[in-house]
């Protein structure tokens, strides 16, 4: 394992998201998760700490699996955090999304009490694997995935307000994806979430996200700071969207372009429309032809002309 491999797995394990599961890769049950009881697990190491609690390796002594056990910090912020997550994965039950396995009762703990919850183990996050050639060959499938996992949030009136390359859990041997960690997520009522009421956050927040993993895979770098700041200002049109991008990202606009296929740009141009930014927008964004056609329809990157020298 080069050290390059090997400082990808320290992060994936060190990061907050880290998520947990069986040692035989066997999948997690669904159904209601189980009461985490700290008698049920032997604490075998201490892996690391985040923003908003620490990660430990245990096992389970029933069935001797072993599961990494997050512990989110006492107070109001891990409280807050503990509670997002676990109430959201417990609605939420879909291929594209990790499953908890167990997780405290929080509705008979104070904010001064310490949370847990137990979720399935993913190899890798989507960082961890993001220069292997297999992630980059595998983009559209993997952009599908993601979709199918927001949507199915979205549908369940959910947004994540947090879909990055760290919370996106991936298998390398069968590019199998997860979304994780709803430690910031918001539950509202049918309208809670529109395009009027908050032009940069709600269902589009989650969109927009999408965008900004299309630049990463095909460019390298994302477009995150460009749609934060202009995206509520983009109109319903591919004329609109055109005028709209600033000058310090026209390059990066352009660069896509070269690389993306007529099609991935228009997907691309369509998630950032107002119009596409409701509730039911991912669900119907998975059905763009972009999904459907292979790589080979992508251009092929340009090759720089070699300067000549003269003697």
């Amino acid at each position: 394992m080069t050290r390059k491999h090997l400082k990808h797995l320290i992060l994936f394990f060190l990061s907050a998201s880290v998520i947990v599961g069986a040692i035989d890769g066997s999948a997690v049950e669904t159904g209601k998760p189980a009461t985490y009881n700290e008698e049920d697990y032997e604490n075998l190491a201490d892996v690391g700490s985040g923003g908003y609690g620490a990660v430990s390796k245990v096992r389970e002594k029933k069935t001797g699996k072993i599961y990494a056990l997050k512990t989110f910090k006492t107070g109001s912020r891990g409280y807050e955090h503990a509670r997002n997550e676990i109430k959201a994965l417990k609605q939420l039950d879909h291929e594209n999304i990790v499953k908890m396995v167990a997780s405290t009762d929080i509705t008979k703990r104070r904010e001064y009490n310490s949370f847990h919850i137990v979720l399935e183990h993913m190899p890798q996050d989507l960082e961890g694997i993001w220069n292997h050639p297999r992630t980059k060959e595998k983009a559209r499938e993997i952009l599908h995935q993601i979709l199918k996992g927001v949507a199915h949030i979205h549908s369940k009136n959910i947004i994540h307000r947090d879909i990055g390359t760290k919370n996106i859990l991936v298998d390398p041997k069968t590019m199998a994806v997860k979304i994780c960690d709803f430690g910031l997520c918001l539950e509202g009522k049918n309208g809670d979430f529109s395009f009027d009421k908050d032009p940069t956050g709600g269902y589009y927040c989650d969109l927009l996200s999408i965008a900004d993993l299309i630049g990463h895979f095909y460019i390298g770098r994302g477009f995150s700071k460009w749609c934060v700041s202009e995206g509520k200002h983009i109109g319903n049109s591919v004329g609109d969207f055109e005028r709209k991008i600033r000058k310090d990202f026209r390059a990066s606009y352009d660069e896509l372009e070269s690389v993306l296929s007529p099609k991935g740009m228009d997907f691309f141009q369509k998630i950032f429309s107002p119009e596409n930014s409701g509730r039911y927008a991912a669900e119907k964004a998975l059905e763009h032809p972009f999904f459907t056609e292979g790589r080979e329809h992508d251009p092929l990157p340009k090759v720089p002309k070699q300067r000549r020298w003269c003697c």
